[in-house]
C-alpha cells in the first residue's frame, strides 16, 4: 500500500517537501502566518492518504485485501473526509493574509462548515452529496455540487481579499495570485467534468508553495521597506540632533566667556577654548557616525559642556558624580542633552546641584541624571523641559541604536531622567562593530 501512495502522489510529495523545506530555510524570518502554512501541510497529506486509499478501493488493487462490500464501505468514508477536507485548505490560505483583528475572519469558515454537513451525510448512508453504488462506481447527488461552489467561492474570495491587502505591491507580484486562480479554475472545471482526474492533490500543493513564495517576497519587500525608512529616519535624526542640540545661545555665551577670560586670564581661555572645540566636535561627530560610543566618553562629553558652564563664574553649579558601572556603549550625545536641559531649566544660577549615577542590574544598565529643581520659572514658561525637541530626539536615537529607553521623573524638588540601556542589545552592537 505504500507503494501505491507514493507511486499515485510522488509529484505532490515533492512540491511539501519542497515547501517543508523552504519554510525550514526560512524559519529565523518569521514569515507571517506559518503555523497555518503548517496546517495546510498537514491538511494536505491527510488527503492525499485517503485520495490513495480512495484509488485502492476504486481500481480492485491487490494491496488491499477486502471484498467489494468493504471496498465500497472504505471508498465511501474516504471520500467523504476528502472533500470535507479539501475546502479547509483553501480557507486556511484566505485566514493567512486577513489581519487577526479583522471582524469577518470567523465566517471565513462559514462555506466549509456547510460542505462539511452537506458530506457528512455520506457516514450515515445519505445520497445527498454523492453515492457510492453497490458495484463501486461513483454517482453525485443532487447538493454534490457544494464542494465545487465552496472551492470556487474561496478562490475568488482569495483573489478579492489579495487584491485589497496587496493592491500597494507590483503587476508582477500580484500576478502569481492571479496564477494560483487560473490554475485552480481550471483545474477544478476539468476534474468536475471528468476531462481529466487526480490533480487536484498536486494543484493544492503547487497553489501553497506559490503563496509561500508569494507571501515570502512581500515579507522580503516589507522588511527592505523598514530598512530604507529606519536609514532615513536615523538621516532625520542626524539634522535634529545638528539643529537642535547646538544651541546659537549657548555658544554666543561661550564665546562670549572667552573673549572676556582671553583679556584677564589667558591660560583659562584657552582650556574654555580647547573645551568648546572638543564641545562643537563632539555634537558633529554624532552627525557623521552612527557607532556607539563608550560610556566613559559620553561622559567626557558632559563633562565638557560643564566645564564650559562652569566657565562663567556667575553660575554656582555642583555636579556630584555617583558612578559604579561604566563598563558599556550607548549613542553619542545620550547625556549630554539631558545635563544640558537640567543645567537650563532645572537648576538656578547660584544653587544648582547636578548628580549622574550610574549601576547595572542583570538585564541592563541605568544611568540617573538628577537635579535639585532650583529653577524659577515663570508661568509662561511652566512647560515640562522633557517635551523639549533635543530630548525627544534623544529618546528616539536611544531606541533606534540600542534598544535603549528614557524616563523622567518630574517633582517640586527636582526631576530625574533614567536612561536604560539593555545589556542584551549592547552586545550584539558590539559585536557588529567589532566585526
Amino acid at each position: 500500500m505504500l507503494f501505491e501512495y507514493f507511486s499515485s502522489n510522488y509529484a505532490t510529495l515533492l512540491l511539501i517537501s519542497a515547501i517543508i523545506v523552504i519554510m525550514f530555510v526560512n524559519k529565523s524570518y518569521e514569515i507571517p502566518a506559518t503555523d497555518l502554512f503548517i496546517l495546510t501541510i498537514s491538511l494536505l497529506l491527510i488527503i492525499t492518504v485517503f485520495d490513495t486509499v480512495g484509488y485502492i478501493c476504486e481500481t480492485d488493487s491487490p494491496a488491499l485485501t477486502l471484498d467489494l462490500e468493504g471496498r465500497v464501505w472504505l471508498r465511501n468514508i474516504s471520500s467523504a473526509i476528502n472533500y470535507i477536507l479539501r475546502p479547509f485548505v483553501i480557507m486556511t490560505e484566505i485566514l493567512i493574509i486577513i489581519p487577526s483583528e479583522a471582524k469577518l475572519k470567523p465566517l471565513a469558515a462559514i462555506p466549509a462548515a456547510i460542505n462539511l454537513i452537506i458530506y457528512s451525510t455520506a457516514f450515515m448512508g445519505s445520497n445527498i452529496a454523492y453515492e457510492i453504488t453497490p458495484d463501486n462506481h461513483f454517482s453525485r447527488g443532487p447538493l454534490g455540487i457544494s464542494i465545487f461552489i465552496t472551492l470556487h467561492f474561496y478562490v475568488f474570495l482569495l483573489l478579492a481579499i489579495s487584491v485589497k491587502y496587496f493592491r500597494k505591491l507590483s503587476a508582477g507580484k500580484n500576478a502569481i495570485v492571479i496564477l494560483i486562480i487560473t490554475q485552480t479554475v481550471l483545474t477544478s472545471v476539468l476534474e468536475y467534468t471528468n476531462l481529466i482526474t487526480g490533480f487536484s492533490s498536486f494543484l493544492t500543493a503547487l497553489a501553497v508553495l506559490e503563496y509561500y513564495i508569494y507571501l515570502s517576497v512581500i515579507y522580503q519587500q516589507d522588511i527592505r521597506n523598514k530598512i530604507t525608512q529606519k536609514e532615513l529616519d536615523l538621516e532625520k535624526e542626524k539634522m535634529l540632533l545638528l539643529r537642535n542640540q547646538i544651541h546659537p545661545h549657548f555658544i554666543y555665551n561661550s564665546l562670549s566667556i572667552i573673549r572676556s577670560l582671553a583679556k584677564r586670564d589667558s591660560v583659562r581661555a584657552v582650556d574654555c577654548i580647547d573645551n568648546f572645540s572638543d564641545y562643537l566636535k563632539a555634537h558633529i561627530g554624532a552627525i557623521e557616525h552612527d557607532e556607539l560610543i563608550s560610556f566613559e566618553q559620553e561622559l567626557e562629553n558632559v563633562r565638557i559642556y560643564l566645564d564650559l558652564v562652569r566657565a562663567d563664574k556667575a553660575r554656582h553649579l555642583e555636579v556630584i558624580y555617583d558612578l559604579n558601572t561604566g563598563d558599556f556603549r550607548l549613542p553619542p550625545l545620550s547625556l549630554e542633552p539631558i545635563v544640558e536641559n537640567a543645567v537650563n531649566h532645572g537648576v538656578s544660577r547660584d544653587s544648582g546641584v547636578i548628580t549622574v549615577s550610574s549601576f547595572e542590574t542583570e538585564e541592563c544598565y541605568l544611568i540617573k541624571i538628577t537635579d535639585n529643581g532650583t529653577a524659577k520659572h515663570s508661568p509662561q514658561d511652566n512647560v515640562p523641559f522633557h517635551m523639549g525637541v533635543g530630548i525627544e530626539n534623544t529618546r528616539r536615537r536611544l531606541d533606534m541604536q540600542c534598544g535603549g529607553t528614557l524616563e523622567m521623573d518630574m517633582r517640586e524638588d527636582g526631576t530625574t531622567v533614567t536612561v536604560t540601556i539593555p545589556k542584551k542589545k549592547v552586545t550584539e552592537n558590539e559585536s557588529a562593530y567589532s566585526g
